[in-house]
């Protein structure tokens, strides 16, 4: 199956892929808040493509029009040399080609990844919000001296990470 830009559901998981990936990057690259709004865009564009119905092709498509060419015409409607399956009569068309839906795994990856994203950021949130006195101390310290002294803030366990790293 080929890619058609002209269906919403393959356009959205697409999206759904590329905005989740790139939220994962902007987490990592400390920009929470656009890592937030491509997230959270993310999340809808994919749950909107896994929710879509599939597109039923176009009469006017090429492959459309020889399939429905061979069977207007009775002499070439059973006759297997032809191309053609002979069909009962009374028996229920058959299925067109396509019968899975567009770009699941784009529109799964998508939700994955913009999962993980809003998991960082909420995580960058909540630290923020759980040691405030840490970061006020920090961004108001007008002295190395001071930036250091601010660490007493932080769990022991913790100032290696968080803590000021130039010794």
């Amino acid at each position: 199956m080929r890619w058609d830009p002209t269906d919403p559901a393959q356009r959205r998981a697409r999206y759904a892929l590329l905005s989740g990936m790139w939220s994962v990057f902007f987490v990592l690259f400390s920009w929470p808040y656009v890592a937030l709004l491509l997230g959270a865009l993310a999340l809808y564009w994919g749950t909107s493509a896994l929710r879509a119905k599939p597109r039923r092709p176009s009469p006017d498509s090429p492959a459309n029009s020889a399939h429905s060419a061979n069977s207007a015409n009775p002499l070439n409607a059973g006759n297997p040399a032809n191309g053609a399956n002979p069909v009962p009569p009374g028996a229920p068309p058959a299925p067109p080609a396509q019968a899975g839906r567009p770009q699941r795994t784009a529109a799964v990856t998508g939700l994955v990844t913009a999962s993980l994203a809003l998991v960082l950021v909420a995580s960058t949130f909540t630290v923020q919000l759980v040691y405030r006195d840490y970061y006020t101390c920090v961004g108001d310290a007008l002295t190395h001296e001071a930036k250091q002294s601010c660490e007493t803030l932080l769990p022991r366990e913790l100032r290696g990470v968080l803590g000021n790293q130039d010794g």
